[in-house]
């Protein structure tokens, strides 16, 4: 039997969301009944079993590798340098490079995180309102968020919230994520009407969501 906590809320459909550890949650409407709660999570349960595989897998990786500054760090596809200056007033970058001031790996981890948030804080709004008049619709609001096993999702409430780690893709691929989402506007499922949006903007969506995935991989080995 399955245990997980269930999160009601206004929304009008149920989802399931990962957490690092592979434990989830399952959000779902105020009056949705337990009996529909569990034969969605029945229906889902392969996907939340390779979910989870996939989560400790990487736990167990980053355990292995022990956590350590990285050298460089992937900014819109391109490597940065990571640079630590203790004597610094605060993290910035300097020169296209991350100039931090921690010493230690977890809070050098943090530093790194909080820059690519502002990025994307600053860079992601416009992005999405650029890709917004071609696909003919537009978010309540764009978010940045934490989530590790998703570039981005979006909300019965026409919210879109982007990972900061999209701030490490090559910005293709960052186009990509953004009309993803926005074609959920349209169609809130992963249907062939769905993805027939996503081409009519993104030919070559295929190739660019096989370059995430590498990117994932790449991003989890770094403990970021």
């Amino acid at each position: 039997m399955l245990e997980f906590p269930i999160v009601r809320s206004k929304r009008r459909t149920v989802g399931i969301y990962m957490k690092p550890d592979g434990s989830f949650e399952v959000r779902a409407p105020y009056h949705l009944p337990e009996k529909q709660i569990d034969a969605f999570v029945l229906s889902k349960l392969s996907w939340i079993t390779e979910k989870q595989t996939m989560l400790r897998k990487q736990l167990q990786e980053r355990a292995n590798a022990g956590l350590k500054i990285p050298e460089a760090v992937p900014l819109l596809g391109e490597d940065r340098p990571v640079l630590v200056d203790p004597s610094g007033s605060s993290p910035r970058w300097r020169d296209g490079a991350f100039l931090l001031t921690a010493e230690d790996p977890e809070k050098a981890r943090a530093q790194i995180v909080s820059l690519c948030r502002v990025l994307a804080k600053r860079e992601l709004p416009a992005i999405t309102a650029h890709w917004a008049r071609f696909v003919g619709q537009a978010p309540s609001a764009v978010k940045i968020g934490e989530a590790r096993t998703s570039w981005g999702r979006c909300t019965s409430e026409r919210e879109i919230t982007f990972s900061w780690r999209l701030m490490a893709a090559p910005l293709p691929c960052v186009d990509y994520v953004v009309v993803h989402e926005l074609c959920h506007l349209t169609e809130f499922n992963h249907s062939p009407a769905f993805w027939a949006l996503v081409e009519r903007q993104i030919p070559d969506w295929r190739e660019r969501r096989e370059e995430l995935h590498a990117l994932a991989r790449r991003l989890s080995a770094m403990c970021l």
